[in-house]
């Protein structure tokens, strides 16, 4: 399988890295990152280019999540993306707005309530619930999990906790709980087809994790070679010290294995070949080990600086250990690996 992209994905990375490099330099990063908010201004200008574009596949999204991770994207563009944009267009309509998901497949109820449905339970952490216009939520039915609609400020509705960015240990991405007590909705998918789509909504999200983390420890990388490169100590750049040089050469190596991986995870989810539980635990452990490791070693490089307030390095180490506890919520990638190595060791399937 070729996870290079292809001309057209390549010019855009390009246009895509241009944007968000001339709207989001470090400094206006840390502004919004300070003020704990969201850069809803940009709203339009991603959708006139076609950043919610449903015929866009999965490794374009990817590449747009990779990006976004380089550049801090200040803009809940993952949750309505990966999350909710899935159920709006299964029901041909597109997000009002900023939108995210809340799973409460398991623990939100729905009922029918003359034309519409009421719904009662609670979502605990709904990524990017705060800048949300619209809220979709899983909820169980008397014949299968549906798909709904609420305003996130509609009677019945109660957000709790941060419920923007600014809370957390990433202040550009926040949660919140939410309470939902007979909630008025509007149903977007319906049982049976909705528990099918809700996994691929969450495999979708999960990829595309993996391919911001990936953004994450490439912008690391690069913050710590340019320094690497202009720090002198004793008449040389550092760099050219073995000890700077090979740390650099592994995070090297961990990102590159790292990105194959996610690609890999894009590509499986878009197509009928491989196995999509197997790639995604590849993809989101060698991504978060990535992102923290990259993170983590590029301090290192910069030394005092590189713990600094001003300097803008832990806005990223921030965002990897955000995606590294978003991670370990979910299955365990390590013992999903185990376990098809295991099942194939059973049948004679020879690994590779």
């Amino acid at each position: 399988m070729d996870f290079a992209l292809t001309g057209t994905q390549q010019d855009l990375q390009s246009s895509v890295r241009r944007y968000l490099a001339g709207r989001y330099p470090p400094d206006r990063i840390g502004e919004l990152a300070d003020a704990g908010r969201s850069d809803l201004d940009a709203w339009p200008e991603l959708t006139r280019q076609g950043w919610w574009d449903p015929d866009l596949g999965l490794v374009e999204l990817a590449v747009l999540a990779e990006e976004s991770g380089r550049a801090l994207h200040p803009v809940p563009w993952w949750g309505t993306a990966g999350l909710a944009a899935p159920a709006y267009h299964a029901a041909g309509t597109v997000p009002p707005g900023p939108a995210t998901l809340a799973d409460g497949a398991g623990s939100c109820r729905a009922v029918p309530a003359g034309t519409g449905w009421r719904l009662a339970g609670r979502v605990g952490a709904v990524v990017d619930a705060g800048p949300a216009s619209e809220l979709v939520v899983a909820a169980g039915t008397g014949s299968g999990t549906g798909l709904f609609t609420v305003p996130p400020d509609g009677p019945g509705v109660t957000r709790t906790g941060a419920g923007g960015a600014g809370g957390g240990i990433d202040p550009l991405r926040g949660t919140a709980g939410l309470a939902l007590a007979g909630a008025p909705a509007r149903q977007l998918v319906g049982p049976p087809e909705a528990g099918p789509l809700l996994a691929a909504i969450r495999h979708r999200g999960t990829a595309l994790l993996a391919a911001e983390g990936i953004g994450v420890a490439a912008r690391a990388l690069e913050i710590a070679v340019e320094h690497a490169r202009t720090r002198v100590q004793f008449g040389r750049p550092i760099g050219a010290y073995q000890a700077v040089s090979h740390r650099l050469a592994e995070c090297y190596a961990d990102l590159e294995l790292a990105r194959s991986l996610a690609y890999r995870a894009a590509c499986v989810l878009a197509g009928p070949e491989g196995d999509p539980a197997e790639a995604l635990a590849g993809a989101v452990h060698a991504s978060r080990r990535a992102a923290v490791t990259v993170c983590e070693s590029a301090i290192q490089v910069c030394g005092g600086t590189g713990v600094t307030w001003e300097f803008p390095l832990h806005r990223w180490y921030r965002r990897a250990l955000w995606l590294d506890a978003y991670h370990a919520a979910g299955p365990d990638p390590l013992a999903v690996l185990a376990g098809a190595v295991l099942d194939r060791h059973r049948d004679g399937t020879p690994c590779r």
